[in-house]
């Protein structure tokens, strides 16, 4: 009848009573094909999976390409985030290419930050080229890609490329200057601003001190000193609450080898939800 399990149990229970009548419908309901392929689903949000937890800083990080508006020869930021502290980096660039990644990443991060253990990053031909997996694979460093059609998987970064965008335009509209001459000021502001699920600056766990806004308010080496470790070490204790959920934690019920259906990402009228089925 393809009537649904509500139904079912409402025509049944009419002339009989059945205890357990509603799981036995739903069962039945969920054994059909036709319905399955048909009928629209309320999806409940499932836990998303998540990343390797970043303990020191720049141990995990994501990176992605974005583009801007073409000044000169500059038309690409490659932005770079730190998954525990989130302080980010941005390295404007002519072309998105898999020399601007490695170059980047040779020169300016792992000098800076020390070596890092893994890597986010999309499915461009910048990121999956064999010059990247062998830099990688030299240093040894793990290259993670994120799923297709999953943006969620590169959050922290997509993310920080539409800050950093918005941050860019209303500098510009106050100082009359080029993205280029406002990038600097522009990743001050971001690194100095606090973090909405913490409250703190990615700046102060970096550093361990706020920043310093006024010539009044200054740290001297011997205060620095004797609170600059443990402010440290609680910071980063923090920045380990909001990193997403560990690797090991099932996100389904779905086990390999079992047949299932896959949503159509274009609904026609008259036409199958999903598909299948697939092994």
């Amino acid at each position: 009848t393809h009537w649904g399990t509500q139904a079912l149990c409402d025509n049944f229970l009419r002339n009989y009573g059945c205890i357990g009548i509603f799981g036995l419908a739903k069962q039945v309901t969920k054994n059909c094909i036709t319905c399955q392929k048909i009928n629209k689903k309320n999806m409940r949000k499932t836990t998303p999976g998540g990343h390797k937890l970043g303990l020191p800083p720049f141990q995990s990080i994501q990176i992605d390409f974005t583009e801007l508006p073409q000044l000169q020869k500059w038309k690409f930021l490659l932005v770079i985030i730190d998954h525990l502290t989130h302080w980010v980096e941005a390295v404007p660039d002519v072309k998105a290419t898999v020399n601007v990644v490695c170059k980047t990443l040779l020169e300016q991060i792992i000098p800076r930050y020390g070596m890092v253990n893994n890597i986010d990053s999309d499915r461009g031909t910048h990121f999956t080229s064999k010059v990247v997996q062998q830099t990688t694979r030299a240093l040894g460093m793990e290259k993670d890609l994120h799923i297709p059609w999953g943006p969620q998987s590169l959050g922290q970064v997509e993310r920080m490329n539409q800050t950093l965008k918005n941050t860019l335009t209303k500098l510009m509209i106050e100082t009359q200057m080029s993205w280029i001459r406002c990038l600097p000021l522009a990743l001050l502001r971001v690194r100095t601003q606090p973090r909405s699920d913490l409250g703190v600056y990615p700046y102060e766990m970096m550093f361990g001190l706020p920043f310093l806004t006024t010539q009044n308010k200054t740290a001297t080496y011997e205060e620095g000193e004797a609170t600059v470790a443990q402010t440290l070490e609680n910071l980063r204790a923090k920045g380990m609450i909001p990193q997403t959920t560990p690797l090991d934690f099932r996100i389904h019920t779905i086990h390999l080898g079992e047949w299932v259906m896959v949503k159509m990402w274009k609904e026609q009228t008259l036409a199958p939800q999903r598909e299948g089925l697939f092994q």
